[in-house]
């Protein structure tokens, strides 16, 4: 059973911060030193109702940015998942260019797609019939939006150092080319 700390920050508490006011924390993320002010505020409101040792340390807590297939996306590194539902990582991915010379309302906001790379503890895929001692953790890949969650099967091993950038290669695949890649941008401003 997942702990109640990494299961509300992942679950709960960052796809609200992230869906709520898309733009104004896409700014927020993107300087490095709020990004990680709120990314240890919110890991502690996730755990603040809990007994000491029900909590669980923020070791390994950070936020990266990467371009996945054309698109900015914000990779959290989440402390070590240590029980089914617990994610290695979350990938917010943008959809829409930020430009700050376009007028802007909450409701031309697109919320950003949320992508887990969560662990699977010990369950070996099908096709990982004797897997090397550095293999990595099995996990699954999914996508949250709103209440759905939807799964994409097996994902890139987890616990590895490899695993973020296979990760963000998965959901790049998931993904593909960004629609219009190569074509002007336009944008019918009121």
């Amino acid at each position: 059973m997942a702990r109640i700390q990494p299961y509300n920050f992942v679950h709960t508490l960052l796809p609200q911060l992230a869906w709520r006011r898309p733009a104004a924390v896409r700014r927020e993320l993107a300087d490095p030193f709020l990004a990680r002010e709120l990314l240890h505020y919110m890991w502690e409101k996730a755990g603040e109702e809990l007994n000491p040792n029900e909590r669980v340390a923020s070791k390994g807590l950070r936020l990266t940015w990467h371009a996945v297939a054309g698109r900015a996306t914000a990779l959290f590194h989440l402390p070590a998942p240590q029980a089914l539902t617990e994610a290695y990582f979350v990938a917010l991915v943008y959809e829409e260019e930020d430009d700050d010379n376009l007028p802007a309302t909450e409701d031309d906001e697109l919320r950003p797609r949320y992508f887990l790379l969560e662990s699977t503890m010990g369950l070996l895929r099908a096709t990982d019939p004797s897997p090397a001692p550095d293999a990595g953790q099995p996990t699954i890949l999914s996508e949250r939006r709103g209440e759905h969650h939807r799964s994409f099967g097996p994902g890139p091993a987890g616990g590895r150092t490899s695993s973020g950038l296979e990760f963000l290669q998965a959901v790049a695949n998931i993904l593909g080319p960004m629609p219009g890649a190569g074509l002007p941008l336009m944008r019918i401003v009121r």
